[in-house]
């Protein structure tokens, strides 16, 4: 009986564990959109565009635009410093809607908006690390 408790506690404290890496949110991390893929090597234009914060890594997954992951916010950037795409804009999601996304994410300092940017109607969501 013991042993079988002792089983079930253990799996239990690794599942509570797990869920809780899961929820927190690594400090530190800061991601920006920076430009379209299509016009310069995305990498090196991270690379460039950090000037003081260490360059964790590259993507053009969302809609083919060069995203930075930054260690923290670049030097200089204006407030909010970070941000993240969170889709389009369409006609059944105008800012109201961009912004819930953007505050069910980041729920402390997260605000979205439609913004006119690399020739599409972006849903950008701005924080703060």
């Amino acid at each position: 009986m013991v042993n079988q408790m002792s089983k079930s506690f253990c799996f239990f404290a690794i599942l509570v564990l797990f869920v809780a890496v899961q929820l927190i949110q690594v400090e530190g991390e800061c991601t920006k959109v920076v430009g379209d893929c299509g016009a310069a090597n995305c990498a090196s234009h991270c690379n460039s565009y950090a000037r003081g914060a260490r360059v964790l890594g590259s993507s053009c997954s969302f809609n083919n635009l060069c995203t930075c992951t930054f260690d923290r916010p670049p030097p200089g950037s204006e407030q909010p410093a970070c941000d993240v795409g969170m889709g389009l804009c369409t006609r059944d999601c105008q800012d109201d809607c961009c912004n819930n996304k953007c505050v069910s994410r980041f729920t402390k300092t997260g605000h979205g908006s439609c913004v006119d940017s690399f020739n599409m109607i972006l849903c950008l969501c701005s924080y703060n690390r």
